[in-house]
């Protein structure tokens, strides 16, 4: 369930009676974020269990993202293309350290992750792009992890949880 985004508007198209996990990838060339798509995959009947939605915020045209949201098995997520990154100036995401791309522990990280998910090409740009998960609702963030490093590999379960506002 794409949706194409203009950058203009920073209405995200979900059900706002319910919180919504909103995570930003910094690109699909990114192995990190290959990986944060199949972790959400691998948890989605949790969220969904937990009473929120999922979307996802990208740079790409929605009919490029599409088929990684297949390959994931997240056809049925919202996924807004923003590659104005109006949305991830918003969220305040800005650029990751420089030092973050050099770090040999990122490296390392990667080449393990990318055996797995597979290494893409990306800009330094996006390399250096600061991805995010948040938990919204009603326009308020309820949780939120920022990322210090692209390697960081986020808690999606543990965010709703900190929240504390689902019912179980």
């Amino acid at each position: 369930m794409g949706s194409e985004g203009s950058g203009d508007s920073l209405k995200l198209p979900f059900d706002d009676a319910k919180p919504t996990l909103v995570v930003f990838l910094r690109s699909f060339g990114c192995t990190f974020c290959r990986e944060a798509l199949s972790d959400v995959a691998a948890v989605k009947p949790a969220i969904d269990a937990a009473g929120a939605n999922v979307a996802f915020v990208h740079t790409e045209p929605a009919t490029d993202a599409d088929p990684w949201f297949a390959k994931y098995g997240l056809q049925d997520v919202v996924h807004v293309s923003d590659p104005t990154l109006a949305h991830y100036r918003a969220f305040g995401l800005g650029r990751t350290k420089a030092g973050s791309i050099v770090d040999p522990l990122v490296w390392v990280r990667g080449a393990s992750c990318a055996l797995s998910h597979g290494f893409g090409v990306q800009t330094i740009e996006m390399m250096r792009r600061a991805p995010g998960v948040f938990l919204v609702q009603r326009g308020k963030i309820l949780a939120e992890y920022r990322h210090r490093s692209p390697a960081d590999r986020p808690d999606y379960i543990a965010i709703i949880r900190s929240a504390q506002t689902l019912v179980q």
